[in-house]
């Protein structure tokens, strides 16, 4: 109970104008949730990227496409990522996922909304995120990126919607090989109920996650989608 407690009063803190990172007060930060320093700070993915995965191309920028999404077929369209997962990025959702700072969604959500804008990235017709095994969203107390996902809503004419569940309370990714990480996640996704395949019938569909790696939990989430008729999947996550 206390620990749903502290999530519930992290959503609601810190007050605007203070940097959720450096804790400063600056009285331009305002909505942003960051001051200019530490936005410097968030290593940002530029250059020559894969269409598909976003993954850096900066050995041979002549590509269009990287060599993994050449080699396996990819069951969503495009996923993107602001971010490099390293240095204070990886911090900062380390501490979001595993340190109860429930509040950073405030701070990712603008970054995420921002990167969505700049990149005319919006043309969905519904937003979701990547569901955690009820086990595992209990003993956290919230989805990290469904947090993330309904920020977002509030910003584009995008609705909301829970439509898959996690049926295998599967092990941690990042612990796992890449071969690990497929057959980890075989089956771990199923649609909530029958009725869905109405809703997303012939509909795009924005996934949202907090990490890309391999790009497991984005495939398998999106071939159950499309499975049952969804048009388009596209992923959009804070780091890759």
């Amino acid at each position: 109970m206390i620990k749903y407690i502290q999530s519930f009063l992290e959503l609601l803190y810190p007050e605007k104008n203070i940097c959720q990172i450096c804790n400063i007060y600056d009285s331009s930060i305002n909505d942003t949730y960051i001051c200019n320093s530490c936005l410097a700070k968030l290593e940002k993915i530029n250059g020559s990227v894969c269409k598909i995965c976003n993954k850096g191309l900066s050995h041979n920028p002549d590509l269009i496409i990287c060599d993994e999404c050449i080699k396996n077929i990819r069951s969503f369209e495009v996923s993107k990522s602001p971010f490099y997962y390293k240095g204070t990025v990886k911090k900062l959702i380390h501490d979001y996922k595993y340190c109860n700072k429930t509040y950073y969604y405030k701070l990712f959500g603008y970054l995420l909304v921002q990167f969505m804008k700049e990149n005319d990235y919006t043309n969905f017709d519904y937003i979701m995120s990547v569901p955690l095994h009820k086990i595992k969203l209990r003993k956290r107390g919230y989805n990290q990126s469904k947090l993330l996902a309904k920020y977002i809503e509030k910003y584009f004419d995008i609705s909301y919607i829970d439509v898959l569940k996690r049926v295998n309370n599967t092990e941690k990714q990042s612990n796992l090989s890449k071969y690990a990480r497929q057959k980890n996640l075989q089956n771990a996704f199923t649609l909530k109920n029958n009725k869905i395949t109405k809703l997303i019938e012939g509909k795009n569909i924005l996934i949202i996650d907090d990490i890309f790696t391999t790009g497991t939990t984005i495939n398998e989430c999106s071939k159950i989608l499309k499975f049952h008729g969804a048009n388009k999947v596209y992923a959009l996550t804070l780091a890759r």
